[in-house]
């Protein structure tokens, strides 16, 4: 091995320790910015409890203790169907219903949801709803988290209707983000998939910050 060559290797390797000293901090690190298993089924229950609660403020009249069942959201769904702003067509009728609802967090800060409900239904009463909310927390505290939007989270849905009434099972796929702290603090992506399968059966699956969830909405 020539001079040079152990000029390179001895540079190279106080290189990596200079490395190894910046990228591992003495005696670890006490930041943590993952939410825990506990802490992402609260948000799950919050973001479902969020939606049927817009849906009981907007759609009412209706019995305001359903608010934070979020199993009762099939017959709120069923209140929309049976409301009377829709177009008639030769063909049938198009229903466009807005959703609108700053509805307060129970510990504090809002969520608030936004959309339509958007569906068809042809002259035997059959169809297909294809509706979508938008829920855009602002300081809503869950579990001593403060959540905002990061962007949002915006749920989609698509189910056949048939003879004028709904048609379970009826799936549910919620995308987006949000931003949490203080303790934990940072960002993180949301996928999850709800199904219902009766007015008072309601399963989630799915990713909130990294985290997996499952069980009941």
């Amino acid at each position: 091995m020539d001079g040079n060559s152990s000029v390179r290797i001895a540079c190279a390797t106080r290189a990596l320790i200079l490395l190894s000293l910046f990228s591992i901090p003495c005696g670890g690190s006490s930041h943590n910015d993952t939410i825990s298993q506990a802490q992402a089924e609260a948000i799950s229950t919050e973001l479902f409890g969020a939606m049927n609660s817009a849906m009981v403020a907007g759609l009412g009249p209706a019995d305001l203790s359903k608010a934070e069942r979020p199993a009762s959201l099939g017959p709120d769904i069923e209140r929309a169907h049976a409301a009377s702003d829709c177009a008639v067509t030769n063909h049938g009728k198009s229903c466009n219903i807005p959703v609108s609802n700053p509805g307060p967090c129970p510990n504090g800060g809002t969520i608030s949801v936004n959309g339509d409900f958007i569906y068809t239904l042809d002259n035997s009463g059959n169809g297909k709803d294809s509706s979508t909310l938008t829920l855009t927390p602002s300081a809503c505290v869950v579990d001593n988290l403060a959540l905002n939007r990061n962007p949002n989270v915006t749920f989609a849905m698509s189910f056949p209707l048939q003879n004028d009434a709904l048609t379970y099972p009826l799936p549910f796929s919620g995308l987006g983000g949000i931003s949490f702290g203080p303790n934990p603090s940072g960002s993180c992506s949301i996928k999850m998939r709800a199904r219902l399968t009766s007015a008072t059966s309601c399963s989630v699956s799915g990713s909130i910050c990294g985290r997996s969830v499952n069980g009941s909405c």
